[in-house]
């Protein structure tokens, strides 16, 4: 093989694998963040092709250089979309967090105050962020984002560089993901949206008995100081269940990946 046709290929070959990890940055919660400068981000992503570069040519992949710059877009973008698919079933969860804190903040009467969340740069309410915030610091407690990096490191072992393979069963798993973030969403907002719709009955039942009582005046701060102490009381199970569910997710994304290389 002539060393110009090598060297091409070589750089093409750094450029598929450095294209997957960008993909990672796109929406990969704590990857994703506005926090962090675009060029940490794409310094970050250079820096694992560089560690990844070694494997991948040590493997049965064979370098051949697509005949025209379409396919190379192509094979790109893919590559592109398997660091994007990844993010994406994590931003799920994030997603499904911040939806139930939400929920919460519309019982408890704190919709109305949105505060700017640091990661995404959109107004979200007060419980909502919290939450979001919570989930953002076990993620980085349990070493979530470097399980992410280990999982799309050993991905080049089941996808190899250009050979991304769309189907049906990709859209169906993404689809079913997609649905079961309002699942999760309900669940995380249930045991406190639940306590303080039970409180609105009985603030209904006072206000028919006790038709002098000034119930907006008195059960907006009922409903404020009632949802957060049970909000302190749950902290420790609220812990337990977001390492359960980020793990769930973490689990997963092998079985996405083999997805993606069976088409």
């Amino acid at each position: 093989m002539p060393a110009d046709l090598m060297i091409n290929e070589y750089i093409y070959l750094f450029a598929l694998i450095l294209s997957r990890y960008l993909g990672m940055m796109l929406l990969t919660p704590v990857f994703g963040s506005q926090v962090l400068l675009s060029q940490i981000k794409v310094l970050t992503a250079v820096t694992l092709t560089i560690l990844t570069f070694p494997l991948v040519l040590q493997s049965s992949y064979q370098l051949i250089y697509p005949d025209s710059n379409l396919q190379v877009f192509i094979e790109l973008s893919g590559e592109l979309s398997i660091g994007f698919f990844m993010g994406f079933l994590v931003f799920l969860v994030f997603s499904a967090v911040l939806f139930g804190g939400q929920i919460i903040d519309m019982m408890m009467g704190f919709r109305i105050a949105n505060v700017v969340d640091p990661f995404s740069g959109a107004n979200s309410p007060v419980i909502g962020q919290f939450k979001n915030i919570f989930i953002t610091l076990i993620f980085l407690a349990v070493n979530g984002h470097l399980y992410l990096i280990r999982h799309l490191y050993d991905s080049f072992k089941i996808i190899q560089p250009g050979q991304v393979l769309y189907s049906a069963q990709l859209w169906s798993f993404l689809f079913r993901r997609s649905a079961d973030m309002f699942t999760l969403a309900l669940k995380i907002a249930l045991p406190i949206a639940g306590a303080v719709f039970f409180m609105d009955i009985i603030l209904g039942f006072l206000a028919r008995t006790v038709p002098q009582m000034n119930l907006f005046v008195v059960g907006l701060p009922v409903k404020i100081l009632a949802g957060l102490l049970l909000l302190y009381i749950l902290l420790p199970v609220l812990h337990t269940f977001y390492v359960d569910i980020i793990f769930d997710v973490i689990n997963e994304i092998p079985s996405l990946f083999r997805i993606l290389s069976m088409g």
